[in-house]
Order: structure tokens, then C-alpha cells, then sequence
């Protein structure tokens, strides 16, 4: 199986699958959605789209991310597959450019993925509190 049916079975898995739990909050705040293993999840965070699943391990959250230019529905450029260990408690970021990025946080017993977009003016707020 190639790059881009891979995708393409992840994407469709994660139009199909809701966020398990999503919190909405009205603007400005941005929308955190709540991932259990194996649910793919799908974002578009500035120019990139990012879609992948996670899967718990001992104490730690192992997310499978691709990730591939958000316009480029016929893959032109091959996707980056990476895949990232996440401790239990823990976050990472995920550059989009210009100053956006995909947060995922690891829930503190790894048995879900919370998945945010984020932004310079995000980070700002944050800062400011």
C-alpha cells in the first residue's frame, strides 16, 4: 500500500470518526477535540492539513501524524509521516508556518489525545494571563 492510499484510509477514517468528547468554546477561544485510540482525527492548521490516530502506550501517547500542504488534494508532494512519543501529561507542537501549529497533549493516564490549533495571538493570550 502507497503513501496515498494510506492517507487516503486515514482521512476517511477520520471524517467518519467524531471527536470523543469535543470541547467547543465560543471565540476567541479555538476548538479542543478529544481523541481515543485509534480514532483518527483530521485538521487543517494554516497552510498544512494534519490527519492520524494514536495509540496508548506505557505511559505515553504514541501519535501517528501525516502531515501535507492543505491545497494539495492530489498529493503532489508526499505527505511527512512522523510519528511522536508523547509522555503521559505531556504536549507537543506541530509547525503549520506563520506562526501556527497543531498542540497535542497526552491525557495524564495515556488513554486519550487532546488536539488544538494554535497561533501566535493564541500564544500571546496565554502569556499575558
Amino acid at each position: 500500500m502507497n503513501i496515498i492510499n494510506i492517507l487516503a484510509v486515514i482521512s476517511t477514517a477520520a471524517s467518519l470518526s467524531a471527536p470523543v468528547g469535543a470541547e467547543n468554546h465560543p471565540s476567541p477561544m479555538k476548538v479542543v477535540s478529544t481523541y481515543k485510540p485509534m480514532a483518527g482525527f483530521n485538521h487543517v492548521v494554516g497552510a498544512e492539513r494534519f490527519v492520524g490516530y494514536f495509540l496508548a502506550g506505557p505511559d505515553r501517547c504514541d501519535v501517528t501524524v501525516l502531515q501535507a500542504r492543505a491545497d494539495d488534494d492530489a498529493l503532489s508532494r508526499a505527505p511527512r509521516r512522523m510519528v511522536l512519543q508523547i509522555a503521559a501529561g505531556g504536549r507537543s507542537e506541530l509547525d503549520a508556518g506563520f506562526g501556527a501549529a497543531l498542540a497535542i497533549a497526552c491525557t495524564v493516564d495515556a488513554d486519550a489525545i487532546r488536539i488544538a490549533p494554535q497561533s501566535k495571538r493564541d500564544v500571546a493570550r496565554a502569556a499575558a494571563r
